[in-house]
């Protein structure tokens, strides 16, 4: 009887604990492995971000984003048009007990990013302009004035840049907020005849996303985002 009893208690604590585990995997199957986030600040700065993050794994996920440059409010009249990609691989950190998805928590990111758009810049003077000779013709398009006069001319620009990223990322039910700052190193073609301080604008640093160089060499660059989203 008592052997009988033992064998009883057995089975009933081996189905208890397969129970759980089965409950585990249930729940593990039904995390939500996918979030679409937004730049809500990048609309003031005339582009729009949208962003897509995939979990791999307990502490891993890959996040790309793109951005239509031109594609919100135009601050410094320059009227931009192009396009900007971002790609990083994160690694979360800290308990993973948690209820709807693994992508939470504090992280770190390192991420490349390259952007190319077209924009109006203040026409400056060649380096071989003289008194005799006038201005030399450019060999970009000009922008015309209402009077027919040189105005803007319109540069092509690129820039290219890896950057290390720390933030972290909150869940409300399954609702996505996101911080993160970053440092890293870029690539800025060179657009302009002449370098110096004066001859310089306040956006010629700012590339819809990062700030960076201007002058056609290696830069620092730094960032920071603020993104909402949804995850599914």
């Amino acid at each position: 009887m008592k052997k009988f009893f033992f064998i009883i208690v057995c089975l009933v604590i081996t189905l208890s604990l397969n129970a759980q585990n089965d409950s585990i995997y249930r729940d593990i199957s039904l995390f939500k492995k996918n979030i679409i986030k937004i730049k809500p600040t990048s609309f003031v700065f005339g582009y729009t971000q949208i962003t897509y993050e995939r979990s791999l794994s307990q502490r891993r996920s890959l996040e790309v984003n793109v951005s239509l440059i031109g594609l919100g409010f135009d601050i410094y009249d320059r009227d931009p048009m192009g396009f900007a990609l971002r790609g990083g691989y994160k690694f979360y950190f800290g308990s993973r007990k948690i209820k709807r998805s693994f992508m939470k928590g504090l992280y770190l990111m390192p991420e490349i990013a390259f952007c190319m758009y077209d924009k109006n810049v203040p026409i400056e003077n060649d380096l071989d302009w003289d008194i005799f000779r006038g201005i030399i013709k450019k060999s970009t398009p000009v922008i015309l004035d209402e009077k027919g006069k040189e105005d803007y001319e319109r540069l092509r620009k690129y820039y290219i840049a890896i950057i290390g990223n720390v933030g972290y990322q909150w869940n409300i039910n399954r609702f996505v907020i996101e911080y993160n700052i970053g440092i890293g190193l870029g690539y800025y073609n060179k657009t302009r005849n002449v370098e110096g301080f004066l001859d310089s604008s306040i956006d010629d640093e700012h590339h819809f996303g990062f700030n960076g160089g201007n002058d056609g060499r290696y830069y620092g660059v730094i960032n920071a985002n603020l993104k909402i989203g949804y995850m599914f």
